[in-house]
């Protein structure tokens, strides 16, 4: 009976054999190029597109938006600078009133008026008196009041009755809207109440320029 063959025996000199072709192999797939990792799936989705602002828009560092060429908004205190200022004149004498007439171009109204005049003293009280209404006035019109005192001492001043004679007055009140520059006036008698009056006023003043 014959003898079966023994098992062949692992040499480690085998191992030793190999062991360089497992080097070499290694260091060849450490020299392989990874695969392109892909971008994520949200990313590409929300990632904007640049946006090239325009060459005139202004830098903005305080967190207000950009103009973007579009014209800026009116300056406020410019505006208030470019819009005609309003006028408005206290009451004051006839040279008072000529000589600033002359300076801003306004007319001038004439209150021509008495104590003892009823009419005199509401159209006082409702309409130049008025906080309101009494600056509408005085924005219009340059005002005079030329008080008659004939009923109490017998006569008027010089000045006041030549003015009464030159203006024709001939009841009170009496208005006149006149401007110096033209020469042109308009006149009223009575009072009306004081929105009508004041519209009267304000109209006349536009009329006689």
């Amino acid at each position: 009976m014959s003898d079966a063959p023994s098992p062949r025996s692992f040499s480690p000199l085998w191992f030793l054999a190999l062991l360089p072709v497992g080097l070499g192999a290694g260091w060849l797939i450490g020299k392989l190029p990874e695969p392109a990792a892909k971008p994520p799936v949200e990313a590409v989705r929300t990632a904007p597109a640049a946006v090239a602002l325009p060459a005139d828009a202004q830098t903005v560092r305080d967190g207000s938006s950009p103009s973007f060429g579009l014209p800026a908004s009116p300056d406020p205190a410019r505006a208030t600078a470019d819009a005609p200022r309003e006028i408005v004149s206290p009451w004051t004498t006839p040279d008072g009133a000529l000589l600033e007439s002359r300076s801003n171009g306004k007319a001038i109204l004439l209150d021509f008026n008495a104590e003892w005049c009823p009419p005199c003293q509401r159209l006082k009280s409702e309409l130049f008196d008025s906080a309101i209404l009494g600056r509408q006035v005085q924005a219009a019109v340059i005002p005079v009041s030329v008080v008659d005192r004939k009923r109490e001492e017998g006569q008027n001043a010089p000045q006041v009755e030549g003015m009464q004679e030159q203006f024709e007055v001939k009841a009170f009140p009496t208005l006149v809207v006149f401007s110096p520059h033209t020469g042109r006036r308009l006149t009223k008698t009575g009072y009306s109440g004081a929105e009508a009056t004041l519209a009267w006023i304000q109209q006349a003043a536009a009329a006689v320029q």
